[in-house]
């Protein structure tokens, strides 16, 4: 009687210790899904169709025609980050589309 009732008290263990692991598992997946959608080129649409390290002169150029101080771009998930330089000195980093070098997006130290 006593080795049923310990084997009763394993697999209780072991099922317990798997229903703990699925449900981590499942709160992971949960919790990572979101953050890995807000990343990539679909959340800000940008496709530069070309390189945007081949063509860093002309984009630099062309920005600096719109009035913006670029020290650097590179790519960004498709889009154009650009090292920019505020009226009051400081830098920052502003993210613009490949295509008509608009803002996309930007961080709040970045205002520009």
């Amino acid at each position: 009687m006593g080795a049923l009732i310990s084997n009763a008290m394993r697999t209780f263990k072991m099922l317990k210790t798997i229903i703990t692991a699925a449900f981590a598992t499942v709160s992971l997946v949960t919790v990572s899904l979101p953050a890995q959608a807000a990343t990539g080129n679909d959340s800000v649409g940008c496709d530069a169709g070309y390189s945007i390290s081949d063509n860093a002169d002309s984009l630099i150029t062309r920005l600096e025609a719109k009035g913006v101080a670029v020290s650097g771009v590179e790519d960004w998930s498709g889009c154009v980050r650009a090292y920019v330089t505020k009226a009051d000195g400081t830098t920052g980093m502003v993210i613009y589309d490949p295509t008509y070098l608009t803002p996309v997006s930007q961080s709040n130290d970045a205002n520009v």
